[in-house]
């Protein structure tokens, strides 16, 4: 009697851990066709670069995420003095860009490479509102044009857009962006407190679609993947 009441329970078991399964699986495959249907309705479809354009910015792809890169120094900004090289022990004032990314604090601190990844900080990360964190890496030299690595052409004016949403996404104490100290995969990037609580639809790279919806360029309406932006920059 023991055993098959065992039985049952092992079986009912099973069964709520395939329904469970399922219904992840079939959740997976709703959130990816919304993001293919969502992703391919552009907006501000009037944005065109010219070569004349004062600024180059980059739009990088690692698969997962995406990141913004502008360049160190403008006639509008030099990011040096928001976010100080003493603060960098491996960057110096010959880098030419710095790249900026949003995402959940716990994920993108505890997981420098997908190796790294576990268990437990993914499915929070994915099914919960969690803290976020803004993530800065110095790159020593321009950046290569390919797949990867879209360029994108502003006006003055895009630019100062893209500034202001860049600023506003730090959470700041005094004027100041507020370092999360030894935080940092390497001496060439850096974590700050970020606005905002990241979650599965409000994610990486919406903030990244977010910033250039702000500086009106050409984009998706909803971009969860990093496929959703790349697309519009080709």
């Amino acid at each position: 009697m023991k055993k098959e009441f065992m039985h049952q329970v092992l079986k009912q078991l099973l069964k709520r851990i395939f329904q469970f399964l399922g219904s992840l699986f079939l959740l997976g495959c709703l959130f990816l066709l919304l993001a293919l249907v969502l992703s391919s309705i552009p907006v501000n479809k009037s944005f065109a670069q010219t070569d004349t354009s004062d600024v180059q910015i980059f739009v990088t792809d690692n698969g997962v995420h995406t990141d913004i890169v502008v360049p160190v120094r403008t006639a509008l900004l030099d990011w040096r003095t928001r976010l100080p090289l003493d603060q960098y022990a491996d960057a110096d004032s010959s880098y030419t860009h710095v790249g900026f990314g949003w995402g959940d604090r716990r994920f993108y601190m505890k997981t420098p490479e997908w190796k790294d990844l576990r268990p437990g900080v993914f499915v929070t990360a994915l099914f919960w509102p969690t803290r976020s964190a803004m993530h800065v890496h110095y790159v020593p030299r321009p950046l290569t044009v390919n797949k990867y690595q879209r360029p994108v052409q502003l006006s003055q004016e895009q630019y100062r857009q893209l500034v202001a949403f860049l600023q506003q996404s730090f959470q700041q104490q005094d004027g100041e962006f507020i370092l999360i100290p030894g935080a940092g995969y390497s001496g060439e990037d850096n974590f700050y407190e970020a606005h905002g609580r990241f979650y599965i639809l409000r994610n990486c790279n919406n903030w990244t679609n977010r910033g250039l919806k702000e500086a009106g360029v050409k984009t998706a309406f909803w971009a969860p993947i990093p496929y959703a932006i790349m697309r519009h920059l080709r």
